[in-house]
């Protein structure tokens, strides 16, 4: 059983993250060390648990110590016999198909934000990665929805975005070029996953700061308002929530446990790598309360 006194907390930045030095998450967590890494979670939005060594099993059960952990939408690369488990790889198999998912969050995003209950937390263990390239960027939305001039902040105050799965409507998001069959797959999540709003200013359940929540991969609209005026808006928000000033860049180590808080950050992968030098990581995401 890992204590709370038996690991430190160590900034990784000015601006959010932080490393947990000395925890062994593969053993079961004590209340008080829960206690202790969840307040760290929410202090700084982004936790590194470095050198873990963890089964799909072991990455299951640390995940739902935050919550309801979810079977992935996109079953066709989760792990067979642990479907709360997506791989993320531009690996391939004997037949040159590629064994995860290819192209995910290369457009800055907060997890499932095209759903009405959007992820809580998102969680990475990576097995394998790039001699160069595949650092994931991450930008504090509470930051941004701050550093906003006070007479923007009232102008948002009660406006939602619009937020879609599908890239075929959302001019801010290109498809990329290694997926195959991307337009069908598109249709039939757009099918599965009808648009959903959520206020653009959100006050996160825990902390009850508020953060600025659109991004360029699920927001393509604003409701309410004309085109013209929304897509000008919404440019503005967006360019504005990915400042630098905001950013925390993560270099990724093999066995990096990596987890985020989608209800206050956004993130994409920077990629700079490509096949034969392989990427290979498992995702559990985990459900908001909403």
């Amino acid at each position: 059983m890992a204590a709370a006194d038996s690991f430190r907390i160590a900034p990784l930045s000015e601006v959010m993250a932080a490393e947990i030095v000395g925890l062994d998450v593969s053993r079961p967590l004590d209340g008080e060390t829960f206690a202790a890494v969840n307040k760290a979670f929410l202090d700084h939005q982004v936790l590194c648990f470095r050198g873990q060594n963890l089964s799909p099993d072991g990455q299951i059960a640390f995940s739902r110590l935050f919550g309801q952990v979810i079977v992935h939408d996109n079953s066709r690369y989760a792990l067979a016999d642990h479907q709360e488990v997506l791989v993320l790889s531009n690996d391939v198999d004997e037949n040159g198909e590629h064994i995860g998912v290819v192209d995910a969050g290369d457009i800055w995003h907060s997890d499932l934000q095209f759903k009405p209950r959007p992820a809580k937390c998102t969680i990475l263990y990576a097995l394998r990665n790039p001699s160069r390239g595949g650092a994931t960027d991450f930008t504090n939305q509470y930051l941004a929805y701050e550093r906003l001039p006070e007479a923007m902040r009232m102008r948002i105050s009660g406006l939602r975005g619009v937020n879609s799965i599908s890239k075929l409507k959302n001019s801010r998001a290109p498809i990329s070029g290694e997926r195959k069959g991307a337009r069908e797959f598109y249709i039939r999540q757009e099918r599965e996953n009808p648009d959903v709003e959520h206020p653009l200013a959100q006050v996160h359940p825990e902390t009850g700061r508020t953060s600025l929540y659109c991004s360029p991969r699920f927001t393509y609209r604003l409701a309410g308002l004309t085109d013209e005026e929304g897509d000008a808006l919404l440019d503005e928000l967006v360019r504005h929530s990915g400042k630098r000033e905001f950013r925390y860049r993560h270099e990724w180590r093999d066995g990096d446990l990596l987890m985020w808080d989608n209800r206050c950050v956004n993130h994409r992968a920077t990629g700079g790598y490509a096949y034969p030098d392989i990427r290979l990581i498992h995702r559990t995401t985990v459900l908001d309360r909403r």
